[in-house]
């Protein structure tokens, strides 16, 4: 029972990963793509294992070490790229002034429902 869940689990993480990817919400790069896959890789790898389906463990790991092989080549690739300078005298925090004062009294333009239109019923008398 255990092996099953644990074999649906990355199935459902892969294909999700998958159907995220094809509507354009990950893009097949990023971290949490490769990592949805990778994770769904070990899974699947697992529930196989258990089930003495050699094939399919091979399979699944060669797809969680594909996975792992993005991650590496990806953090590599970020590492690699130039970080801007800041001078040392300037902190980010210099043009902002942190300790502005919330208003005190209502904005003009706050919207103000009456408890009808906003869905909270009144007693009745």
């Amino acid at each position: 029972m255990i092996a099953a869940v644990t074999g649906w689990i990355g199935t459902l993480g892969t294909i999700s990963a998958y159907v995220m990817l094809s509507r354009g919400y990950l893009h097949a790069a990023s971290l949490r793509y490769v990592s949805i896959n990778f994770v769904g890789g070990l899974l699947g790898a697992t529930a196989s294992a258990a089930y003495s389906a050699w094939p399919s463990v091979a399979s699944n790991l060669i797809w969680a070490g594909v996975a792992a092989h993005t991650c590496v080549m990806e953090l590599r690739r970020r590492r690699a790229l130039p970080r801007p300078e800041v001078p040392e005298d300037h902190t980010i925090l210099d043009e902002v002034d942190v300790r502005a004062e919330l208003p005190t009294e209502p904005v003009a333009d706050t919207l103000v429902l009456e408890p009808a239109l906003a869905g909270v019923s009144t007693p009745r008398r």
